[in-house]
């Protein structure tokens, strides 16, 4: 025990500020996640095509959606661990929440997994499976349940690592996750390996993050241990809590998710791997504005009620000028991007990647307020708030189908999303004000139509540049910009924990 104890202490920095840290390994974390995404898709698919790559697009796609399908006990881990005082007197009840938190979660991998093992097959039966391919689903539905359960069990642990403040410890395995992946592909290539030697590699790839947090829970609270009467008094009320903020984390799943699964017997494998890359876009947008945001979700709960307002409008901003980063291209060179990383055969999804646009907007603007309303207000807002954008999308993306046109069902998929900014901000803004002015809102405005101009000036040098030195140049002038824009983070970080320190009780 007094070992546990003296890695605790060493490990566990809840007393103090890791934004800058956290923040910079979110976005290196964010960035080779992207390339994992992006860039070795068109591997995959030069590898075992395009249908044969549909069928892991569908089964990667619903391992997220089963693994993120934690009805709230992530966020609930997160606000309750945080809430209880990381010192000698409560380390017993740290180590048991955490402990039951990895029990609960322990029923709920072996529901989900038997839930897959169940329902994947038979939805496999709406889809047209390729004759070549069809020896091949027995062994990808396998292996891919076989990830789902561990990787169930590590956004437990995960989620014990944000309440510590160290988000860092997962993004460092993820980084290496993804170059193990590069490197598997590497050598499929020249192999000529086929579909069951690309989900071998990716399903390894997605097992080690989960692995990695397992260890750093383990070294700081032991074997799971619980006190007496742990559920009745840990148990019981995370579930509770859970309940609600379920609503919202199953709503959000069924929009980033499912369309997916509607494109695919509509549509088509092929149609479904255009789709998939599109939603990989998307997701990779979406990843890197959580990851970029989630580092203030520390300092916005531990603030005293009413000040919080400063980091508020940090986060707001940072999330805002990193969605416009990633907005300027999509919106610019969309058929250039496709062209240059899927290849002349899938221009035809050109307009339907600029639509992600409005997807990434709408969470560069949504992230901050649904965060506030999750960490200090009442979850139930924020969840009812996703559950409406489930009931439009999903009507949406099944009339879109209908038209065979990619980009009428992206804008479908997206655009409820960013219909509900609105109400998010309202009630952001009741639960903790950011005291914004109109010199905040001013500022935020010429970043969006800085970014307009931007967008427009680079399509037009399209036109004169090849598709590769226009993606070059684009992306060069937004990188200058990303790490200008950092340096100024980390600078304001420092005065921030100058500030605390100074202020703070001696």
């Amino acid at each position: 025990m007094a070992k546990h104890s003296l890695l605790t202490d060493k490990a566990t920095e809840a007393g103090e500020s890791r934004l800058g840290a956290n923040i910079a390994w979110n976005y290196i974390s964010g960035f080779t996640s992207v390339f994992g995404l992006l860039l070795l898709y068109p591997f995959a698919i030069t590898i075992v095509g395009a249908e044969a790559y549909g069928l892991w697009v569908l089964a990667s796609s619903a391992i997220q959606l089963l693994t993120m399908s934690d009805f709230g006990l992530g966020t609930g881990i997160v606000r309750t661990l945080t809430d209880i005082p990381d010192n000698a007197e409560h380390r017993r009840d740290r180590r048991s929440f955490v402990a039951v938190a990895l029990a609960v979660f322990s029923v709920l991998s072996v529901v989900l997994t038997a839930l897959y093992f169940v329902a994947f097959p038979l939805y496999l039966t709406t889809v047209d499976v390729p004759e070549q391919d069809r020896n091949a689903v027995l062994p990808l539905v396998i292996a891919a349940g076989a990830t789902l359960f561990f990787s169930v069990l590590g956004r437990a642990c995960n989620s014990i690592l944000w309440a510590l403040n160290r988000p860092d410890i997962e993004r460092k395995a993820a980084v290496v996750a993804i170059l193990g992946r590069a490197a598997g592909y590497a050598l499929l290539i020249p192999l000529e390996g086929g579909l069951i030697a690309i989900v071998m590699v990716e399903c390894v790839s997605l097992l080690l993050p989960p692995l990695v947090c397992f260890w750093a829970v383990y070294q700081r609270f032991g074997l799971p241990r619980m006190i007496r009467g742990a559920w009745r008094l840990q148990g019981k009320p995370l579930l509770k809590m859970s309940s609600v903020l379920s609503i919202g984390s199953l709503s959000l799943l069924g929009v980033y998710q499912l369309p997916l699964f509607i494109v695919g017997p509509t549509l088509g494998l092929q149609a479904a791997t255009a789709f998939g890359a599109l939603m990989r876009v998307f997701q990779s947008a979406r990843l890197i504005i959580s990851w970029i945001v989630m580092p203030f979700a520390y300092p916005i709960k531990k603030s005293a009620l009413g000040e919080a307002g400063e980091h508020i409008r940090v986060a707001f901003t940072v999330s805002l000028l990193v969605g416009l980063l990633i907005s300027v291209p999509l919106a610019a060179l969309p058929n250039e991007l496709l062209t240059v990383w899927l290849g002349s055969e899938f221009a035809f999804a050109a307009p339907a990647l600029a639509v992600v646009v409005v997807g990434v907007m709408a969470e560069a603007m949504g992230q901050v307020p649904n965060l506030i309303m999750t960490l200090r207000g009442n979850p139930l807002i924020a969840s009812l708030i996703s559950l409406a954008v489930l009931l439009l999308t999903l009507p949406a993306v099944w009339f879109a189908s209908g038209t065979g046109d990619l980009g009428y069902v992206m804008l479908a998929a997206v655009a409820p999303l960013l219909l509900l900014v609105p109400v998010q901000i309202y009630f952001s803004e009741r639960t903790e004000t950011s005291g914004s002015w109109a010199k905040h809102v001013l500022v935020w405005l010429g970043m969006v139509l800085v970014a307009a101009a931007a967008a427009v000036a680079f399509a037009l040098l399209a036109q004169v540049l090849g598709d590769v030195l226009s993606i070059g140049v684009c992306a060069f002038v937004l990188g200058v910009v990303f790490l200008g824009a950092f340096k100024r983070i980390r600078r304001r970080d420092d005065v921030l924990n100058e500030r605390d320190a100074a202020q703070a009780p001696a």
